[in-house]
């Protein structure tokens, strides 16, 4: 049997009060004492969550990552990207020899990326990173606004940009992709905080356990989205006639914009009815009208058919994105409204 799984007998007493004990190990481990109070958490999947009231396991503090000759740059990254989001909030890298370059680069991306992360202490030999930020100041919620609000900004320039013919700058529009990387990260290492018991899940914004893989898979959706709208302003520096193209492709900006937002305002607010809506009514209005502006386009500018083609195709995987948020969302309320022993529809969308 596993070590982690006891059972336990079921004893009644008082005629009506069911009992368990609990393992005396654990009770010590945690300083449970007669007459301690712990928390039951009634779970959608028919499971009890048992936790002490007045004690939480530790944050992960510290870890260590030496940097072995011959780790590739991409591995040590990882590395450092994976402590992150486990939850340390100390991160101390060893280099076995001195490599200027490398610690630059690292130090861009880290700026670029993590939320709340300082260098407290670099040396030729070393590196201490420390996560200064509190998860509780930002629920998971506000995150997936936040990164709804950006990724809506970048496509309001795409728009500007091509209204103005070149007078926004489009990599101005693609910078903006770290913000929404930073927000993914930090949302992704907030889950796994709240899974661990570090903080309880109603201080980030979820009511039970199960909400943790939806809110996961919006959280990734959402950064996807914010990478094919940064392909969509880098691709359209390649157009060598924006004004030929942009009457269509503003109107679709336009009502992609608009798709992902009510997208996502169906999943914050649980609603079953409208997700099904937008997905059996305007997600395939946009997926027609998508199609209707690659026809008319590759008539009226066969010259940029391929440059067309790949824009039209960044458009196209955001819509499917966003219906990736509404399945979630239907998924969701139906694991609440199910039986205990029902198992809800998971769904899954390679990466592109």
């Amino acid at each position: 049997m596993d070590a982690n799984k006891i059972i336990r007998r079921v004893q009644l007493t008082g005629g009506s009060t069911f009992i368990v004990s609990i393992p005396k190990e654990w009770a010590e481990k945690m300083n449970i004492d007669k007459g301690s109070l712990v928390v039951l958490s009634l779970e959608s999947d028919g499971s009890i969550r048992l936790v002490p009231s007045s004690r939480r396991p530790e944050p992960l503090a510290a870890a260590e990552i030496r940097v072995r000759k011959g780790m590739s740059h991409g591995s040590v990254l990882r590395e450092i990207m994976s402590m992150y989001l486990t939850g340390y909030k100390t991160i101390r890298v060893v280099f076995s020899s001195e490599d200027l370059e490398f610690r630059k680069a690292l130090k861009d991306v880290i700026t670029r990326k993590l939320i709340g992360v300082e260098i407290l202490h670099e040396d030729s030999r070393e590196m201490v990173l420390q996560i200064l930020v509190n998860v509780e100041d930002l629920p998971v919620s506000s995150i997936l606004t936040k990164m709804l609000d950006v990724s809506l900004s970048m496509l309001a320039d795409i728009k500007a940009a091509l209204e103005s013919d070149g007078k926004i700058l489009l990599s101005d529009v693609s910078s903006r992709d770290d913000i929404i990387d930073k927000l993914y990260l930090y949302g992704l290492r907030q889950l796994h905080t709240g899974l661990r018991g570090v903080i309880s899940l109603e201080e980030i914004g979820l009511q039970k356990v199960d909400e943790v893989l939806h809110y996961a898979m919006v959280l990734k959706s959402l950064e996807r989205i914010g990478d094919h709208t940064t392909a969509i302003a880098l691709t359209l520096g390649e157009l060598r006639d924006r004004g030929r193209v942009g009457k269509e492709l503003i109107a679709l900006t336009d009502r992609t914009s608009q798709f992902i937002k009510s997208a996502l305002n169906a999943f914050m607010t649980r609603d079953k009815d409208s997700a099904n809506r937008l997905l059996d009514v305007d997600a395939v209005e946009l997926k027609n009208f998508e199609n209707d502006v690659f026809r008319k386009l590759s008539l009226e500018v066969p010259e940029e058919v391929s440059t067309v083609r790949t824009i039209i195709g960044s458009y196209r995987r955001i819509l499917e994105y966003g219906t990736d948020i509404l399945e979630t969302t239907i998924d969701l309320q139906s694991e609440h409204s199910s039986a205990p022993h029902n198992l809800a529809l998971s769904r899954t969308r390679a990466q592109h």
